[in-house]
């Protein structure tokens, strides 16, 4: 026993010397570190556009996790090969599909158990900032039109839960958006890089993103955007046309409503929304993030103003590790033992982004189930 005991004491001495040492992409020896104390691959993810041959050496220097942040092997970004560029999308390329779909009576419920949730990349590693091509393929990107009829702008997140419907946050699409932003018009399905017509990473190539108009929106009665809680922050948004699944686009399953998360559990956000310095992400990125204990968190809110209810829970609370307001809509979600997506909540405020100590607040999913089943069923016709 004092040999082990003795080993592992050499164990964590040699480490807290000699720090976890590591190869570079480009064959160099450094060390493995938080990406914010990497100057040079942090400066390369908050450049904008993000060249492709970037989002696939900054996936490379990924080398583990600092508690929620991801750790790289420092070093220099190559130089970019002639060739190598992006082709930005022209604001005019987004146009959503026209007409109307007939009713199917199929989409007057959520995806049924043995349809949602699934990816189709298999033996995925779960990690990182930058999703692959097919991660969370039932994200969605809301479009705004101004009142000018100006260019179309996305400033809100969602996901699927059928062909035909969108899970969001109420304010998204009702109240002050509709003043400073213009009128929810579309749901833009199957992206993954807002810079691109075609997404490609390697060999593989995603299919064109399904730009969809948006058929009607039904945020909660409950819903007043002048409340400070935001209580009740959840909407539905119903597409015109129907979605077609594919490995890019997906609906994700609701959460059981007999199901409770525990403080400390791990889920997800994703989204486009915003990085450390404010700005919006063009690659769909991805955060873990642990569930934050909801008596501190609604201490904390009361001070500034705001009571939390029943129907909210919060993650985050992580330096720098947040959902912004990029992301707002989106989706909270934890992957279930036998390997299926649910949707757990909707990202609705929270204090600043990304500070330390204050969690993030989501609009819980398990609470509104019999709301979310009863507008579907009563819209679709």
């Amino acid at each position: 026993m004092k040999c082990i005991t003795l080993f592992m004491s050499f164990a964590v001495l040699w480490r807290s010397v000699f720090p976890d040492q590591c190869e570079t992409p480009l064959g160099r020896n450094s060390q493995c570190v938080s990406i914010y104390n990497c100057p040079s691959l942090l400066t390369a993810f908050e450049q904008r556009p993000l060249p492709s041959h970037a989002i696939s050496f900054l996936r490379q220097s990924q080398c583990g996790f600092e508690g929620y942040i991801p750790r790289v092997c420092c070093g220099p970004m190559p130089s970019p090969a002639s060739g190598q560029q992006t082709t930005k999308r022209p604001p005019s390329a987004a146009r959503p599909t026209e007409g109307e779909d007939p009713k199917y009576d199929e989409d007057s419920f959520p995806e049924s158990r043995d349809k949602c949730g699934v990816e189709t990349g298999a033996d995925r590693i779960y990690g990182g900032q930058i999703t692959e091509l097919d991660e969370f393929p039932w994200m969605a990107l809301l479009g705004y039109r101004p009142r000018n009829n100006g260019q179309l702008t996305y400033q809100c997140g969602g996901v699927l839960i059928n062909h035909r419907y969108i899970l969001s946050a109420a304010h998204c699409v009702v109240g002050e958006i509709e003043k400073a932003v213009g009128k929810l018009t579309s749901a833009r399905l199957g992206e993954y890089d807002t810079q691109t017509d075609i997404d490609c990473e390697a060999s593989e190539c995603a299919d064109p993103p399904q730009e969809i108009s948006v058929h009607s929106a039904y945020p909660h009665p409950g819903f007043n955007d002048r409340n400070k809680n935001r209580k009740d922050d959840i909407a539905i948004i119903r597409l015109a046309r129907r979605a077609t699944y594919s490995s890019y686009v997906q609906p994700i399953c609701l959460i059981d409503n007999r199901f409770r998360l525990s403080a400390g559990d791990d889920v997800f956000v994703a989204g486009w929304g915003k990085t450390l310095d404010g700005k919006s992400s063009p690659i769909k990125l991805k955060l873990n993030l642990p569930i934050f204990k909801k008596s501190e968190c609604s201490t904390k809110y009361r001070t500034l103003g705001a009571d939390l209810t029943d129907n909210q829970l919060c993650a985050g609370g992580v330096f720098a590790q947040d959902a912004c307001r990029g992301d707002s809509g989106g989706p909270l979600m934890r992957k279930t033992p036998s390997g299926t997506w649910e949707t757990v909540a909707v990202v609705s405020f929270g204090y600043g982004c990304g500070r330390d100590g204050w969690p993030g607040v989501y609009t819980s999913v398990a609470n509104y189930m019999d709301w979310i089943q009863e507008t579907i069923a009563t819209s679709n016709v």
